[in-house]
């Protein structure tokens, strides 16, 4: 017997469910209360009632406001899970520490991901996705586009860029990350799962500091740590963060991008035919937003946000798939449209939590959602659309296989 999604109050259970007649769209509950003035309430795993943003404009607002912390040990921080409560204990990375432990270590690693370099390694990126073709070729079909294609170069993309070498340990490392990831992962669970990852990351720093490499551990993480700018705690939880939050959302957009192009054979052709196809990623990006959970952030003083009194102590939860769906910000939201004129999507984030990785993302998926279309112009589905299942239990949204043929 499942729960009912509202319980007395009328305050629905967070997150509310996709519907999955339509997987890609946001749920209609969180687009319905855009027209209201007034933001809702949702019930999250703990009891706790945070505020839900889903407006555009708001949500750039709720980002951009210094007074809405992202610091995970608050009083009213709204956890996703029990199994995010099970990493307080722990050294946490500097995305849920007080602001300016955030802002000082993400100005460590902000040089390492700016545009211009993250263009620099478009060659290298390249090979590692040409590599994933050759092998989905070489195997059977129908093949599962995300275990052939997306995680490898996912996790392949991050490892570049980290400078890691996990060849041997990557499906481990993912399978730890998945587990963590779970809203259904119980805390022991989870505890045991963060344990080796942390153990694994660990021994990682070690070695590097015996013998930097060549990768952002090495330049940045190890450095910082002989300067005595960071702790050797602080430099394992940041580079277990890298890892974790590199590859699981590039590996999440790849497969829903293929997907959602599959389900608009008229954009797919567009965009098999484009040249630069820049502006087709991001609407992309926009359209299958993988962020299941919101943005969580406590009031750290009285804030209005829109027409809504938050009081300090207060959760807020930025829904960032609803924001992208707002017909304010985005005419016709609900349609795929590559040739969309260029606009500021929030899939990854705005303000000082923006994505420290957004651009490496745009040259990631560029490569490889180009490479794949241009490499296999016969690639299809090998079931229906509406055969494909999508998880629901993660803080993203991913399908469990993609089966395509050629």
């Amino acid at each position: 017997m499942t729960e009912p999604d509202e319980i007395p109050d009328g305050i629905p259970r967070y997150p509310i469910p996709r519907d999955p007649r339509c997987p890609l769209d946001p749920p209609a509950a969180y687009l319905r209360s855009q027209r209201s003035a007034v933001l809702p309430r949702v019930r999250i795993w703990d009891g706790s009632r945070p505020w839900l943003v889903t407006q555009y404009d708001e949500a750039v607002q709720a980002l951009g406001d210094s007074r809405l912390s992202g610091d995970a040990r608050l009083p009213g921080f709204p956890l996703a899970s029990a199994s995010t409560a099970a990493k307080l204990e722990r050294v946490l990375p500097y995305p849920l520490r007080e602001d300016e432990v955030h802002q000082t270590q993400r100005a460590m690693l902000m040089r390492e991901f700016t545009p211009r370099k993250m263009e620099a390694l478009r060659p290298r990126l390249q090979g590692i996705v040409d590599d994933a073709v050759e092998t989905m070729l070489a195997g059977p079909r129908p093949a599962d586009l995300v275990a052939a294609f997306a995680t490898p170069v996912a996790i392949g993309v991050i490892c570049e860029v980290l400078g890691v070498d996990a060849e041997e340990d990557r499906q481990v490392l993912h399978g730890l990350c998945r587990t963590v990831a779970s809203r259904t992962t119980r805390p022991d669970e989870a505890s045991r799962a963060l344990d080796a990852l942390e153990d694994y990351f660990r021994r990682l720093v070690e070695t590097q500091l015996r013998r930097p490499g060549t990768g952002v551990v090495g330049r940045v993480v190890v450095e910082r740590v002989r300067s005595g700018e960071l702790s050797h705690e602080d430099a394992v939880a940041t580079t277990q963060l890298l890892f974790h939050a590199g590859h699981g959302t590039s590996a999440y957009t790849i497969a829903t991008g293929v997907a959602a192009l599959f389900a608009h054979p008229q954009q797919l052709a567009v965009f098999r035919a484009a040249d630069d196809i820049t502006e087709a990623v991001a609407e992309l990006l926009r359209y299958t937003t993988v962020a299941h959970n919101g943005m969580a952030r406590v009031a750290t003083e009285d804030v209005v946000i829109g027409a809504t009194l938050i009081r300090a102590g207060e959760g807020v939860l930025i829904q960032l798939d609803a924001a992208n769906r707002d017909p304010s910000a985005f005419p016709d939201p609900d349609r795929l449209d590559l040739g969309r004129p260029p606009s500021r999507n929030l899939t990854l984030g705005h303000g000082p939590h923006h994505c420290l990785g957004s651009a490496l993302a745009h040259v990631e998926l560029q490569v490889a959602l180009g490479t794949l279309f241009r490499r296999i112009p016969e690639l299809q589905l090998a079931v229906p659309m509406a055969e494909l299942s999508f998880k629901d239990n993660e803080n993203l949204v991913g399908l469990h296989t993609l089966p395509v043929t050629w």
